[in-house]
């Protein structure tokens, strides 16, 4: 029975092309090129094509002949929060390059829950989607690693596995690092969201370069990421009796939220407290805040060019500190 809906569907599908290129007077052939988007017809046969579509209602079915051919043109991009606007920086850039090669992309949030992650590797296992990019990470590279033969996998830290899109978070820390030290602040301490991260760690080493006078362990924060939990470690950070003179903070929004913060409890920035961001987006431009220039939107188009490409050629971007007011 399955077999013969399968077979009528398909002869349903043969039928609507042909009816398209006799309507258009051109082949079959023409008909299909259109429709999988295929450069080698002209621009005069395309508009005949899409024009004969267009008057026999006709609405091709990629679902079906993607799936013919093995491929979905589904890319699934994983990170913790989508309300993150870090993450949507990047998302913003994979759809764009994704959309360019007639691609979807579908986002797994996370939670950092590795179930989630797993979920999304099954999907590229029973090609529901043709690659995954993870933006961050909690399951092991070594899992990671063990689905490479079912499609693609790009991460979006250094590894010696798997194709990578990457930013140097030692030297970003270290920029940031050096211009606060020659502004003569000597009470440095910074904002981790996980003190086992990728990009957490990368900044602790950083930070450890710091002359041995300069370090200070209590300095040194932890905090989630939501306007709450913003706001407990200012409160937090306000109620030790050793004030740090400048911080570095993970990202925009976490920075925006101890700016407020701190001038809701009448501490002046940069005179009381110095601040530095990682991003460089709207809210650090807006609020006047110093900022290591992250390159993200870029980031988010390379790695689904990493996806869509034979080459497992690896990737580091520049980062660029952008000085304002809050330094």
């Amino acid at each position: 029975m399955y077999e013969t809906r399968f077979i009528a569907r398909r002869n349903c599908f043969m039928s609507n092309i042909r009816d398209i290129a006799k309507a258009a007077g051109v082949s079959v052939t023409t008909v299909s090129r259109v429709i999988n988007h295929h450069p080698y017809v002209t621009e005069e046969k395309r508009n005949k094509v899409m024009q004969a579509m267009k008057t026999l209602n006709y609405i091709p079915n990629h679902l079906a002949v993607n799936l013919s051919r093995g491929k979905s043109r589904v890319i699934a991009v994983v990170f913790p929060w989508i309300t993150n606007p870090y993450y949507l920086r990047i998302l913003e850039g994979a759809i764009k390059q994704a959309s360019s090669h007639h691609y979807h992309i579908i986002v797994i949030e996370t939670h950092y829950n590795e179930d989630e992650e797993i979920k999304a590797l099954e999907m590229l296992k029973h090609r529901s989607i043709d690659g995954i990019i993870f933006i961050t990470k909690q399951l092991s590279i070594e899992t990671i690693c063990d689905n490479e033969e079912y499609g693609p996998i790009v991460l979006m830290e250094k590894n010696d596995y798997l194709p990578y899109i990457f930013i140097d978070q030692y030297e970003a820390m270290k920029k940031a690092l050096n211009h606060l030290m020659s502004e003569d602040y000597k009470k440095i301490g910074y904002t981790v969201h996980r003190n086992n991260g990728f990009s957490a760690n990368e900044r602790t080493k950083a930070y450890a370069t710091l002359p041995e006078d300069m370090q200070y362990k209590e300095f040194i924060y932890i905090s989630g990421l939501s306007l709450t939990e913003r706001k407990q470690l200012a409160q937090r950070i306000l109620k030790q009796m050793n004030l740090p003179d400048a911080l570095t903070v993970t990202n925009d929004a976490h920075c925006a939220g101890l700016y407020a913060e701190f001038q809701n409890q009448g501490i002046k920035v940069p005179e009381d407290i110095a601040l530095i961001s990682y991003e460089n987006g709207e809210l650090s431009q807006v609020n006047n805040i110093t900022s290591v220039d992250l390159p993200l939107l870029q980031m988010g188009e390379r790695s689904v060019e990493l996806i869509l490409s034979a080459s497992v050629t690896s990737e580091e971007l520049p980062s660029k500190l952008i000085i304002r007011k809050s330094t």
